[in-house]
């Protein structure tokens, strides 16, 4: 009888620490351990073999031999991404995989999958990839970046330095930052004091609802409690170009941006905008509303502040959108109203005509150019007929249809960078299409 009782009293004893260890775990399961629970799953780790340039390679050595100079070394690119699509689609960051091959996707599980790139857009630092796993992944639920509160708290998710499913959490910051990287500047980045390091790009950054509200992006590198992010409703829109393109078709209104400079803001009174540099109506002639020199401050509604604020609000845009300009012309305001429109995806031969003054012609399996236009940058640049054009932006070209694809970049640059050959000696010019 008392071995029964002592063994009740055991079992009372055992239920009620069970009980209590049970109510502590309750009380240290936040909602930010329930988030990251969900999350965890459909975070990846992303690696893929780069190839490193050699810094003494140059596209003309294949003139003089084989193979010489090329750059031949490779290194691992470690990042993160998440899954968007059970069937197998990641996003991460563009710079991630950037010239990566071999590329391979981890799930948590330690399950390695190969994946193949969709489609990148280095403009939005964004890339989609398609893994072929056996079993519907767990993907994120995507929420939306318009509605963020300032201080609100967001947890970030990755691989930083390799050290799978790391979680740093923090609150919003800011929302609408510019960052530069590079020649890049990128614009309407949400900022957060989240520790986001190198590993954790193309991570997500959540809400406490576990919904995806940005894209972690290391940009700043060695910086304290501050972290950047793509907003999501942005990087959707890539994405879903990215899936049914495999690249992003950028939509522009006709015209050349540059930032004014900062005396001339202050003469003006103003913080941002953005001037009016060049107009191309031979390729958008609605564009003949706008003149060079005018200082646009707004774009539907909502004040521009830079070049890259006036880009980030274009890729916000649908095809065939009318938005509303409003801006200084020779300090007196005036609104004008634009449609956006695909960028062209090549210039045409007249387009190139005008724009850069040369055309190039196909001769014995080379790409040379065949004449150039007095007064044009081609001209200053001193490119004579017969040159032999071999790269533009740094990107080979050998046929008439590659140069066109190209130098299409011109349209949204101040220059182009070309690389010619002239008998035994090469040059690298850049065409100053602002004609300064």
């Amino acid at each position: 009888m008392k071995r029964t009782v002592r063994r009740g009293a055991a079992m009372a004893l055992a239920t009620a620490l069970g009980l209590a260890a049970g109510a502590q775990e309750s009380l240290r399961e936040t909602q930010v351990v329930k988030v990251v629970r969900r999350a965890s799953p459909g975070v990846v780790y992303i690696s893929a073999r780069q190839r490193v340039q050699n810094p003494f390679f140059s596209p003309f050595f294949e003139f003089f031999g084989p193979d010489e100079g090329m750059p031949e070394e490779r290194e691992n690119s470690l990042g993160s991404g998440f899954v968007v699509d059970p069937k197998g689609f990641i996003l991460t960051n563009e710079h991630v995989i950037m010239g990566g091959t071999d590329i391979k996707v981890t799930l948590t599980s330690g399950q390695t999958y190969p994946a193949r790139v969709v489609g990148s857009a280095p403009e939005s630092d964004l890339a989609l990839l398609k893994m072929d796993a056996k079993e519907p992944l767990p993907a994120l639920e995507l929420g939306r970046s318009d509605d963020l509160m300032i201080g609100e708290p967001v947890i970030a998710v990755g691989n930083p330095f390799g050290l799978s499913n790391t979680v740093s959490v923090g609150v919003l910051s800011a929302t609408g930052r510019t960052v530069s990287s590079g020649r890049r500047n990128y614009a309407d980045f949400l900022q957060t004091d989240a520790p986001i390091n190198p590993g954790n790009s193309g991570g997500p950054l959540l809400n406490i609802l576990g919904q995806v509200i940005g894209v972690n992006t290391a940009i700043i590198r060695n910086a304290q409690s501050i972290g950047f992010a793509i907003p999501i409703n942005r990087a959707k829109r890539v994405m879903e170009q990215l899936r049914a393109f495999g690249a992003v078709k950028p939509l522009w209104l006709g015209f050349l941006a540059l930032d004014p400079s900062d005396s001339a803001r202050r003469r003006l009174g103003l913080k941002g905008g953005v001037v009016v540099a060049r107009t191309y109506p031979f390729a958008y002639p609605e564009v003949e509303a706008l003149r060079e020199g005018d200082l646009l401050t707004a774009l539907g509604g909502r004040p521009l502040e830079s070049t890259a604020d006036l880009n980030a609000k274009l890729a916000m845009l649908s095809a065939r959108q009318t938005v509303a300009l409003e801006g200084l012309r020779e300090g007196k305001p005036f609104k004008a109203s634009l449609s956006a429109a695909p960028m062209p995806d090549a210039l045409t031969p007249a387009m190139a005509w005008e724009l850069l003054g040369l055309k190039v012609a196909e001769r014995n399996g080379a790409l040379v150019v065949g004449s150039v236009r007095q007064d044009s940058p081609a001209a200053a640049t001193g490119l004579r007929p017969g040159d032999l054009m071999a790269a533009v932006e740094g990107q080979r070209v050998a046929t008439a249809g590659e140069f066109l694809t190209r130098a299409r970049s011109a349209l949204g640059s101040t220059g182009l960078a070309i690389a010619v050959a002239r008998g035994p000696w090469t040059y690298n010019v850049t065409l100053n299409l602002l004609g300064e």
